[in-house]
C-alpha cells in the first residue's frame, strides 16, 4: 500500500538541495526589477531629493519570490524537486494528498534549511515542519493516491499569508529606516538668474577642483525661505578621507552663505566623484533646518 511506502534519503535530500536551488533562482528573478532601478539610480544625479528606501516599491514586487518559496509545495504537494525525483507531500493520517495550507506550513520551517537538512537524515519522511504541519514525504503514486485538480482558490491563502510574514518581517528594518522628509518647494519659483550666478560664483572660486550645478528655487510651502540644491562634480577624490571631506563641506558651504546667509534658504547639496567604472556620492542639508512639511 502507498501508506507503507518510503522515501530513501538520498532521493528526499537531492530533493531538498534541487528545490532549495531552484527556488532560491526563481525567488531572485522578482529582485531583478529592484536591481535594475539600484544600478542605474547609483550612476544617475539628479537635484531630486533623495532617501534611503531599502528598494522603496518594488521591494515589495521582490517579496512575491520569496512568498513563492514557501509555497513550493501547494500545488497537489508537488515542489519542481518533488516532481524531479518522483515524490510528493500528503497528509500523515489519511495518506491522501496534503492541503496547500498544509503544504505552506511545513515550508515556513525552511528558514532553518540546515536543521531541517539534518532531521531529514534521520527521518527521511518528516522533517520538522512535516511534524508540525501534519505531512509527510511518500513515494509519488498517482494510482493509489488521488491527484485532485488544482484549485486555485485554496492556494490563494497560503500565498497571502506567506506575503503577509514577509511584511511584518519588514516592519523593525523600516523602523529604523531615518527619518525623511521633502521639502515642499514650489516648483514654478525656479529662478534661473540667480541660479546661474551661484554657478558662476563656484566656478570662479573652485573651478580648478569641481564644477557646480545649482537650482534656486524662491519659494517653499508654508515657509519664507528659498531652496537651493547643488551637485558639486569634484575632479578630485576629496570623498577619499574624512579630513578632506570635511574641508571640502567648510569651503563651499562658507562661499554658498557668502550669497546667501543660512538663515535665508534650506536645501541639499551631493558631492560626487567619478572614476572609471565607479562613483562616489556624499549629500548633506544645508542652509536652515526646517520643520516637515510635504511636497
Amino acid at each position: 500500500m502507498t501508506g507503507k511506502k518510503e522515501v530513501n534519503i538520498g532521493t528526499r535530500l537531492g530533493s531538498m538541495i534541487f528545490d532549495h536551488f531552484i527556488m532560491t533562482m526563481i525567488a531572485m528573478v522578482f529582485f531583478i526589477p529592484m536591481m535594475i532601478k539600484s544600478f542605474l539610480n547609483a550612476f544617475t544625479i539628479t537635484h531630486e531629493q533623495t532617501e534611503m528606501d531599502f528598494g522603496g516599491p518594488l521591494l515589495y514586487v521582490a517579496f512575491f519570490g520569496f512568498a513563492l518559496y514557501f509555497c513550493k509545495d501547494i500545488v497537489n504537494g508537488r515542489s519542481i524537486g518533488k516532481r524531479t525525483t518522483q515524490t510528493q507531500v500528503v497528509d500523515n493520517n489519511t495518506g491522501q494528498v496534503a492541503s496547500p495550507l498544509k503544504c505552506f506550513i511545513r515550508n515556513i520551517f525552511c528558514v532553518i534549511w540546515p536543521v531541517e537538512v539534518i532531521v531529514t537524515l534521520t527521518n527521511p519522511s518528516r522533517r520538522i515542519g512535516d511534524r508540525v504541519a501534519g505531512t509527510k514525504v511518500v513515494p509519488y503514486d498517482p494510482i493509489n493516491v488521488e491527484q485532485p485538480k488544482f484549485d486555485i482558490k485554496k492556494a490563494i491563502l497560503p500565498f497571502a499569508i506567506s506575503y503577509g510574514i514577509l511584511l511584518l518581517f519588514m516592519l523593525p528594518f523600516q523602523a529604523l529606516k531615518p527619518a525623511f522628509s521633502k521639502i515642499g518647494y514650489i516648483e514654478t519659483s525656479y529662478n534661473s538668474k540667480e541660479s546661474k550666478e551661484l554657478e558662476k560664483l563656484f566656478a570662479d572660486s573652485l573651478g580648478q577642483n569641481l564644477n557646480a550645478s545649482v537650482k534656486v528655487y524662491d519659494k517653499i510651502q508654508n515657509q519664507n525661505l528659498k531652496y537651493i540644491s547643488v551637485i558639486y562634480m569634484l575632479k578630485e577624490n576629496y570623498l577619499a578621507d574624512e579630513s578632506s571631506s570635511d574641508q571640502l563641506r567648510q569651503v563651499t558651504d562658507q562661499l554658498l552663505y557668502s550669497k546667501y546667509p543660512k538663515e535665508t534658504f534650506t536645501g541639499q547639496a551631493k558631492y560626487v566623484f567619478k572614476s572609471d567604472g565607479s562613483m562616489q556620492v556624499s549629500s548633506n542639508r544645508i542652509g536652515t533646518k526646517i520643520s516637515k512639511t510635504k511636497k
